[in-house]
């Protein structure tokens, strides 16, 4: 080996062990660096020609790709349960604390007492206003809890767009550190900084989605969704909050992929981070705790509305007005049993009764003629009005009922105590809601009534239904327009495989109710309804409306139930007496002034059993209406607990995975004082190397 070989040789190792004094004081500076990845400085041998010629310093982050990507599926994981964990405590919270005078607990159990106080004095002016006050303070409560819940969701879809600005940010951070690692690569410089800064960046981004990590040859990574979607090549990709054009309250998340102008829907690659959890509350969660409460809400308002529209004011009211019910005057009238409907004066004296047997088919006046009373809505309304003989007007218009007397007297429907009228499971004048205490602009109940054979009635519109998973993802949105002319014949277009049959099936059962159960096989959680333009006749009605699909119109029953703008006006008008059915002779007493037998009805309504449905079609069955409301606030809560704990368990696993990847990536000082101490030696025993070449080459010009 010549003197001058000796001489590089001794110059390449003094250079490298230089920069590998600088790696090792660099990993010094950053002991206590957040997410600071450790540099291995290492020397190789350098060969040209089989013969050495030197070393040179070859610098690595030391990253473990498989701890990394346990840490940011930790961080995804912690990210989407904590972000759906405080969205669901705060929503669970809205109901108060059952122990409060304040919550909404304590409203029903205020109404439940006051409705007890009444049966005692019916007579009583206070009593009644009392029990109306509760009632009223009740439906307001729930409206508040409901506006909570419902005002989480518009936060979530906020935080959501925030998150998905944050994301695009972060992307496009990471893309071009990416083109700087690539041309340190290629130049031969030293890209671990851009390599730490990248890491940290991964990091924040795994915050708010899931990714996978690739990476490259030329340096840097490649980040794809779960379903393989490039999130920056020579851009970054971009996400964005869809604009919703389908009727949607609240659009998913696409993407405009890197290199390619398409926008695709990407909310289901989404299986973590932040991003997923807001998506999650937002869709699924705060959805189907709006929808239980709407249940609710209209069980209770249900069984109040049919407790008084079977009893009686006293003095009786003039007249009595309906709800819209989306029935039609051509509807088969579908009722069964026996109800009485009468005029009284003042004193509550019968002026005409009229007894109604709907198995006969027949109308009985107080002087005993029977006429028939066909079998449709319109038929049944036109021999009522004709029956009273000017008495009082009964009319039909718009699906909507009203019964007026003639002059200052007043009118009054009892049930037969013996073979009650039915359609649906209520009575003749709670179906038709002309006595409610509570009212609404969309129907309580959807026990509708209605056949198979009926016909549906709509002319115009159509019904777009959102077929979502679990998470609430829209899958897919179906538009269907209504053929036929019944209702059998909707039922088999929904059936068919061009709308639901691939998803769903639907049917109508004896009580008119509509139910659309998503198949047992498959990832269809909710069939929803995103827009309905269908009107039933001149009703003013739609098909989702009647009945009660999708997740939006069932949920908020939950906002528009209220007391009636009359009694709230006047009390003295609560329906505490019951029309005596044994009194249908003119002058006899059909409103006695002292009954309290409307009070007992609404009382016993309070400690009925109630049904609710779930917004994934699922039954709570025979709760009274206490135990519905703790059921309701129990499943919030424990909703609530569960993503609270998995949010902390996620939380560990995170802090694990981080202390694992920080011990095997991170800097020991005691390592790197032991690196520095060999690195020094290394550049003094090469110094001492040219020091020697230099003597050799005096020695040899000595000599000449």
């Amino acid at each position: 080996m010549s003197v001058n070989s000796i001489m590089n040789t001794g110059l390449s190792a003094l250079l490298a062990n230089q920069s590998a004094l600088r790696v090792t004081s660099n990993n010094i500076a950053n002991v206590n660096t957040e997410g600071y990845v450790r540099q291995d400085a290492r020397t190789a041998q350098t060969v040209l020609n089989g013969q050495g010629t030197g070393v040179e310093l070859i610098v690595q982050r030391a990253a473990d790709r498989f701890l990394a990507a346990a840490h940011l599926a930790g961080i995804s994981n912690a990210g989407q349960y904590q972000a759906t964990a405080g969205l669901l405590d705060r929503a669970q919270a809205g109901f108060g604390d059952p122990t409060s005078s304040t919550s909404m607990f304590a409203a029903v159990d205020n109404l439940m007492s006051d409705a007890a106080a009444l049966a005692s004095d019916a007579s009583s002016s206070l009593r009644k206003t009392d029990f109306v006050s509760s009632v009223n303070a009740t439906f307001q409560d729930i409206q508040a809890t409901f506006e909570t819940i419902d005002g989480l969701r518009d936060e979530a879809h906020q935080k959501l767009t925030v998150a998905v600005s944050d994301t695009n940010q972060i992307l496009s951070q990471i893309s071009l550190l990416n083109a700087e690692i690539q041309k340190f690569k290629m130049a031969g410089a030293d890209a671990t900084g851009a390599e730490t800064q990248q890491s940290q960046l991964m990091d924040q981004l795994a915050g708010y989605i899931d990714f996978k990590v690739t990476q490259r040859e030329l340096g840097g990574v490649e980040l794809r969704t779960t379903s393989g979607l490039l999130l920056f090549d020579h851009r970054a990709a971009e996400l964005a909050v869809n604009q919703s054009t389908d009727g949607a309250r609240y659009p998913g998340v696409s993407i405009s992929p890197a290199g390619s102008d398409a926008e695709l829907d990407v909310t289901r690659q989404i299986q973590s981070g932040e991003i997923r959890g807001l998506l999650t509350a937002r869709d699924s969660d705060l959805p189907d705790l709006a929808y239980s409460l709407g249940e609710y809400a209209s069980a209770l308002a249900d069984q109040l509305n049919q407790a008084h529209n079977e009893g009686t004011a006293v003095p009786a009211p003039t007249s009595l007005t309906g709800r819209e019910t989306g029935l039609l005057g051509t509807d088969a009238l579908n009722f069964t049993g026996a109800a009485t409907f009468a005029v009284v004066d003042s004193s509550g004296r019968t002026i005409e009764s009229v007894q109604v047997d709907f198995d006969a088919g027949t109308l009985t006046t107080s002087a005993g003629g029977v006429t028939a009373m066909g079998g449709t809505v319109a038929g049944f309304t036109s021999a009522l009005n004709s029956a009273f003989g000017g008495s009082a007007t009964v009319s039909f218009t718009d699906g909507v009922m009203s019964l007026s007397a003639t002059g200052t007297n007043g009118v009054a429907v009892a049930q037969d105590p013996t073979n009650p009228s039915d359609r649906g499971g209520r009575g003749v004048s709670a179906f038709f809601g002309l006595n409610d205490v509570v009212t609404t602009s969309r129907p309580v109940f959807y026990q509708t009534g209605l056949s198979g054979t009926d016909t549906h009635g709509v002319t115009s519109g159509d019904i777009t239904f959102g077929i979502r998973n679990g998470n609430g993802d829209l899958i897919q949105s179906i538009t269907y327009t209504p053929g036929g002319t019944t209702f059998d014949d909707i039922i088999n277009d929904l059936n068919g495989a061009g709308v639901l049959g691939s998803f769903a099936t639907a049917s109508l059962d004896a009580n008119g109710s509509l139910t659309i159960s998503p198949n047992t096989a498959g990832s269809v959680a909710v069939i929803d309804v995103i827009s309905d333009t269908t009107l039933r006749g001149t009703t003013g009605t739609s098909l989702s409306a009647i009945f009660g699909l999708g997740i939006e119109g069932p949920a908020e029953r939950a906002r528009g139930l209220s007391l009636k703008d009359e009694l709230s006006l006047s009390p003295s008008l609560l329906a505490t007496s019951k029309f005596d059915t044994t009194a249908t002779a003119v002058g006899s007493v059909g409103v006695a002034a002292g009954s309290n037998d409307g009070a007992l009805a609404l009382q016993g309504a309070l400690g009925s059993a109630v049904n609710l449905r779930t917004m994934q079609g699922t039954e709570y069955l025979n709760l009274s209406l206490t135990d519905a409301a703790a059921q309701i606030a129990s499943d919030a809560g424990s909703k609530a607990t569960t993503l609270l704990n998995r949010a902390e368990a996620s939380e560990a696993l995170r802090e694990e995975a981080k202390l694992r990847r920080a011990s095997a990536e991170g800097v020991n000082l005691d390592e790197e004082m032991v690196n520095m101490t060999v690195f020094q030696q290394s550049y003094s025993a090469a110094s001492r190397l040219i020091q020697a070449s230099k003597d050799m080459y005096d020695t040899l010009l000595n000599m000449v």
